[in-house]
């Protein structure tokens, strides 16, 4: 009896302590957000302006953070294969040759030794390309436009700065029902591959 209440208590002062802890990074977010970006400003226009660039800002995070962590599971695997496959490599020599290649490159070889399978070597193309507009255009959230049609029938569409699957990126549905689950699921899938791979599962 006498274990089980220390074992209680000890589970209370862990959920308190992980509160506490909570708390101060939910304040520190807070202040982050209002020194970055302003959220809190008293002018309704500028505010308005200001939350739409962090939100903006919160997408393209997402989408770099996600690219990195599945490049980063990418290149475990092609090590792993490489090792298997070329043992008069050193274990340095095969980390260069994977580390060296820019993530455009790390896809196709996935794909040319079939590590991935079409569907996802194709889903990962699409996330370079998102990828690459998202670290190298600044503004994101204002489209573009473009003539499309024959001659003498031509109309101006606009076109968003980011598509995926021909809808903007950037509006919430197409990046939360549509975007995210098929990123999130193949990010999962990767990890765990690799985690089988390494001797975690």
């Amino acid at each position: 009896m006498k274990k089980t209440t220390m074992a209680g208590n000890a589970a209370v002062r862990k959920r308190q302590r992980f509160a506490k802890r909570a708390e101060r990074l939910r304040t520190e977010i807070d202040d982050l957000e209002e020194a970055l970006f302003s959220v809190n400003e008293k002018d309704p226009e500028l505010r308005c302006s200001y939350l739409e660039t962090f939100r903006t800002e919160i997408m393209r995070s997402f989408v770099l953070s996600l690219h990195l962590a599945i490049e980063d599971l990418l290149r475990a695997i092609l090590f792993d294969f490489v090792a298997r496959q070329n043992r008069r490599l050193t274990k340095k020599e095969t980390i260069r040759i994977v580390n060296d290649l820019r993530s455009a490159d790390l896809i196709h070889w996935c794909g040319r030794l079939n590590l991935l399978s079409p569907r996802h070597y194709d889903a990962l193309l699409e996330l370079n390309r998102i990828r690459n507009r998202c670290a190298h255009h600044w503004l994101l959230d204002l489209p573009s436009s473009k003539r499309v049609g024959p001659k003498g029938k031509r109309k101006r569409i606009t076109v968003p700065a980011v598509s995926y699957q021909n809808k903007s990126l950037f509006a919430k549905r197409t990046f939360v029902d549509d975007f995210s689950p098929v990123y999130s699921g193949l990010y999962l899938k990767l990890l765990f591959r690799v985690w089988k791979m390494q001797g975690k599962l």
